[in-house]
């Protein structure tokens, strides 16, 4: 059982500052409600989950409190030092997603890792309180949810990692879903959920 389990969370890509978005591209297109930045859409979602987390007396890291874009060898080396510390920490990186799918994914590294059993944790739950939405899953490689890439932030972290992708920006329904209060309060319930039963191994 998976238990005493603590996130890093690192909200994807630059904010906003002075009306100007940090990162380049990483956006949606410019349609009936405006142009949705990533890294902003990251940040309803970590910042939700943080306030959430502090109500709820649980503890959690935030490797990326900036609104500017920091590196991701930055984010990596935040984690590293976080995870020395704390080895029962865990990465959450959180992420909207471009392309031309829908539905939400996740990531870890490539292999059998302690990664995989985290990921699969919160795809379960993010399948079993959206089931209106699409599952990006891989059962064929190795059994579970879990899509397995070389992002740096799953490879460069020593301890576990894992990359949540939580709708297609450039899809016209996930578009709509991600700008909808309701669903980012629903988004953000179902994550503090299962970092929640992580943390008290209620899962």
């Amino acid at each position: 059982m998976l238990k005493g389990l603590v996130p890093i969370l690192d909200p994807g890509h630059g904010g906003i500052i002075g009306g100007k978005y940090q990162t380049s591209g990483k956006r949606s297109p410019n349609w009936d409600q405006g142009i949705i930045y990533e890294g902003a859409a990251n940040r309803w979602i970590v910042n939700g989950v943080m306030a959430l987390m502090d109500q709820l007396d649980l503890p959690y890291f935030n490797i990326c409190p900036e609104l500017r874009d920091v590196s991701l060898e930055a984010r990596v080396r935040r984690a590293n030092a976080i995870q020395v510390e704390h080895p029962n920490s865990y990465v959450l990186s959180i992420h909207h997603n471009a392309g031309g799918g829908t539905g939400f994914e996740g990531f870890t590294s490539k292999g059998d890792t302690p990664s995989d059993p985290v990921a699969d944790r919160f795809l379960a739950q993010l399948e079993k309180d959206f089931p209106d939405e699409t599952p990006r899953f891989d059962y064929y490689s190795d059994g579970d949810r879990d899509k397995e890439v070389s992002y740096r932030i799953l490879t460069g972290t020593s301890g576990r990692a894992v990359l949540l992708e939580l709708g297609f920006m450039d899809h016209r329904n996930d578009y709509k879903r991600i700008l909808n209060p309701k669903v980012q309060r629903r988004r953000i319930r179902s994550l503090v959920y299962c970092i929640s039963a992580l943390y008290y191994g209620s899962l």
